[in-house]
């Protein structure tokens, strides 16, 4: 009882059409009747059998279109199909109402070909409107659930390359982390135990933030200056000092978990490291007109020159900032922007653009 009453509540409105309609005739054929004067006793019941051998046979053409997948073919053989369907309807209801006719004891006498086929063409009327109706509303259905389905697959791929693009980011952060606190174990275990709680806070954040796909700002800028603190002790407050100029009204932006800590390690890495005597790391955040947010990292340093054949992205985080455009552009599409330039020369920046979501898209940590 309860699967049959799946199947129809999952095809509802198939049945509501499929009642309404033969319903119709019925009403149709009794007004002819009465109009015609030729109305009877036995004509409603007769109409009413006939209806329903009507709906059992345009639900057994229904189950061979499913049966044998016509609805997928070309639309020629559709129509084909459609032609030969609505002659074998017309003529079996036909015969049916003959049949009905002798159940109920009404006199059924042969007038000739010329008036079945006239009575053909007469039953013909109404199933070609059925015939279309279904054919073009499961067509339209078919290429819904085709969609539904491609649109499905897509957000599928996106989501794996998002999975794939995060697991890649992970480890590239707590090895550098590691580093630093390994450096402080002995020279100085009061510093190695604060930068072990950094670096608790900084891997819960890392491997709690796949968990969503958007985080407030305030929460990337505490993992920015746990790990900023970290590599500060490694390198010391003389070769790397930092500076950081967020307003408070932006700390509840949404941002992509780790994009802009990317930011800062590269920065660390290929620039202030890289200069014996250091300097400093800028990170700004303003809100433009067109509602975006731009966050600004700087520190001294040199791009590549035009034209010069660049090094292997493992060494120079060319692989960090290509997988955060790539996280970028399956989260907002050409919405945000990632950018990286030399000006005024002698220093190099990078921007990150993004656009303001609601906060409603901000899942539970």
């Amino acid at each position: 009882m309860l699967a049959m009453l799946s199947f129809f509540r999952a095809r509802r409105w198939y049945w509501v059409c499929q009642f309404l309609g033969w319903g119709g005739f019925v009403l149709t054929q009794v007004q002819a009747h009465l109009v015609l004067q030729r109305y009877a006793p036995g004509v409603v019941l007769r109409l009413v059998l006939a209806a329903s051998l009507g709906l059992l046979l345009t639900h057994a053409y229904r189950a061979l279109l499913l049966r044998f997948q016509v609805l997928r073919a070309r639309v020629g053989w559709q129509l084909g199909v459609a032609l030969l369907g609505l002659l074998g309807l017309s003529v079996g209801l036909n015969v049916a109402y003959v049949g009905v006719s002798l159940l109920t004891g009404e006199a059924v006498r042969w007038v000739g070909w010329s008036a079945f086929s006239f009575s053909v063409v007469g039953m013909g009327r109404y199933l070609v409107v059925w015939i279309l109706a279904y054919h073009f509303f499961a067509l339209g259905e078919w290429l819904a659930h085709a969609q539904v389905s491609q649109l499905r697959a897509e957000a599928a791929r996106r989501q794996a390359e998002l999975d794939l693009l995060r697991s890649q980011i992970n480890p590239h952060f707590l090895f550098n982390a590691l580093n630093s606190v390994r450096a402080l174990t002995l020279p100085d275990p009061h510093r190695a135990r604060t930068a072990v709680t950094q670096l608790a806070d900084l891997l819960r954040y890392t491997l709690n933030y796949e968990q969503r796909q958007l985080s407030p700002l305030a929460d990337e800028l505490a993992a920015v200056r746990d790990y900023l603190s970290l590599e500060q002790t490694r390198f010391g407050p003389e070769r790397l000092r930092f500076a950081v100029a967020v307003p408070d009204d932006l700390l509840a932006w949404p941002v992509p978990p780790a994009a802009l800590l990317t930011l800062v390690e590269n920065a660390v890495k290929h620039g202030i490291s890289a200069r014996p005597g250091g300097g400093e790391l800028r990170l700004a955040a303003r809100a433009s007109a067109a509602g975006t947010l731009g966050l600004v990292v700087s520190q001294p340093g040199h791009l590549p020159a035009p034209g010069a054949v660049p090094p292997p992205p493992t060494r120079r985080g060319g692989l960090g900032l290509a997988n955060t455009r790539q996280r970028l552009r399956a989260l907002y599409g050409d919405a945000a922007g990632l950018t990286l330039g030399e000006e005024p020369v002698g220093t190099v920046v990078a921007r990150l653009d993004l656009p303001a979501v609601s906060t409603s898209e901000l899942s539970p940590a």
